[in-house]
């Protein structure tokens, strides 16, 4: 229900900005005296309305956040206070002085000077609003799916973790009986059970690793020293977990005559290695290539296992590629250095035809949308998580 109340009371306290902005502006400008007395005196009633609605907005925003107080729920909670200071120091305040003056036909320099104040505070207001809503659609992905038939929630269980390359550990998690996913897709994961909390909170969103046949749920992650991961890491296998899924559409496109190619940073690989098993295990027709940058083969993900598979399937091609070759294994005979247009223009040749895939943290899918748009790629599909 919280997930409900949310977006629609935010979107009634825009709403109600909105038109206060607009019917004031509107009666001044060709509006008479007497209509600009009925907008200035209706104002404040409206109050019954807006106040409510920024009172649930910023409650529900409180319970979705669970604690974390960083990334995008950080800074949407940072702006309630902002919002909620500018009405009551300026807006209420300027609304009751201008419905008083109105009242007594007093249209003079402090009334207009008032209203310009009124004006500016509400527009900032109504912007803040607005920049929540936009971070709300991409924390939440309620642009994915409507708000009204939210991603459901599963109760389930630690079943086993392993790490799989440096710093990175793969945990297994029982995939609920009716939990339906398409490779490519990701979930929020709660810890319930966990006392400890940090400004990050108790909630993450993962990319789900493995494809939809698989029993299980494998969630990949690096280790950070935050009380989300030390949690994760410290769980008992048969500790209850909570999911909430799935959500995301960053899924393999159905015109098998067009290539997929991956674009993948660490362990941005996660969503790649569904959608490959995926179209693997389906026999897809589909050629698939996958460019995957790390720093070190010791810190790569899965790469033994990616290697196997483009052994099995003709129709899957790995481009690995390091950026740092001067570990403790120099044994290293791939590709070095970053991911360039030459790289993918040798490998995949026309550069229009594909559909391109990029997952990761922003500032890496945010480079690779610029190098792919400069090369002539069409068509380019990402999906940005914090959460890497």
């Amino acid at each position: 229900m919280i997930k409900i109340i949310h977006p629609v009371a935010g979107a009634i306290a825009m709403l109600t900005i909105a038109v206060f902005w607009l019917s004031t502006v509107f009666s001044e400008l060709f509006g008479s005296p007497a209509i600009v007395t009925t907008v200035k005196t209706a104002i404040p009633w409206g109050f019954l309305v807006l106040i409510p609605a920024l009172a649930a907005t910023g409650g529900s925003g409180f319970a979705m956040a669970k604690g974390q107080r960083t990334g995008l729920f950080g800074t949407k909670l940072r702006r309630m206070p902002l919002i909620a200071a500018n009405g009551i120091l300026i807006l209420i305040p300027a609304a009751l002085f201008l419905a008083s003056k109105a009242r007594a036909a007093e249209f003079d320099t402090a009334f207009y000077a008032v209203q310009t104040l009124e004006l500016a505070a509400g527009a900032t207001n109504f912007a803040l609003l607005g920049l929540s809503m936009r971070d709300g659609l991409n924390v939440t992905r309620w642009r994915r799916r409507s708000f009204l038939r939210p991603a459901p929630t599963f109760l389930t269980s630690l079943v086993a973790r392993d790490e799989i390359a440096k710093g990175t550990v793969a945990f297994h998690v029982k995939k609920p009986d009716r939990l339906e996913f398409t490779a490519g897709q990701a979930v929020y994961m709660t810890l319930t059970n966990s006392t400890e909390s940090d400004a990050e909170g108790r909630v993450r969103i993962f990319s789900i690793a493995s494809p939809p046949q698989d029993p299980e749920l494998v969630i990949t992650t690096r280790f950070r020293d935050t009380s989300f991961k030390r949690g994760l890491m410290g769980l008992p296998l048969g500790t209850a977990i909570e999911i909430e899924g799935p959500y995301g559409d960053l899924s393999l496109h159905e015109d098998s005559a067009r290539p997929a190619v991956f674009l993948a940073g660490g362990i941005g690989v996660t969503p790649f290695r569904s959608m490959i098993l995926d179209a693997t295990k389906r026999e897809l027709p589909h050629r698939l290539f996958l460019f995957y940058s790390n720093r070190r083969p010791e810190e790569a993900a899965f790469l033994g296992e990616l290697t196997e598979i483009e052994k099995r399937n003709p129709r899957f091609k790995l481009i690995a590629t390091m950026t740092e070759t001067n570990g403790p294994r120099t044994d290293w005979s791939g590709g070095r250095g970053h991911i360039t247009q030459e790289m993918i223009i040798t490998h995949v040749g026309d550069v229009t035809s594909p559909v391109y895939y990029v997952a990761g943290p922003p500032a890496m899918v945010s480079a690779m949308e610029t190098l792919l748009r400069s090369a002539g790629a069409r068509d380019v599909r990402a999906e940005v998580f914090s959460g890497y």
